[in-house]
């Protein structure tokens, strides 16, 4: 007969099951729980997540990579004209706010 190793266990601070002492991340609810590799996924995470700016400009959408929305784009002056043609010059005020207030790190 083979015996068995006994492998030294300990309960998960998350989901309290029982797992390997020397896990880094637990094989049930999937927590990390070795600190250097919590921190080292928090930074990646960070770094991969986009960068939405919400103001009178709008901001780059969550679909582009990231050297599209680091490219400065011009300022839709037409669509502004255009609507306050259509408006009788109501839009006037709104155009001369959303330029004055747009994001000047996605439009110039």
């Amino acid at each position: 007969m083979q015996e068995k190793t006994l492998v030294p266990t300990k309960t998960c601070p998350y989901c309290a099951e029982q797992i390997n002492a020397e896990s880094k991340k637990c094989r049930h609810c999937g927590e990390i729980l070795d600190h250097q590799m919590r921190e080292l996924e928090a930074l990646k995470s960070q770094r991969n997540s986009p960068n939405v700016f919400m103001n009178a400009g709008g901001g780059a959408s969550s679909s582009s990579s990231s050297n599209d929305s680091m490219q400065l784009r011009k300022f839709p002056h037409w669509i502004h004209i255009l609507l306050s043609i259509f408006t009788g010059g109501l839009w006037v005020p709104v155009y001369i706010l959303m330029f004055i207030f747009r994001n000047k790190r996605y439009y110039y």
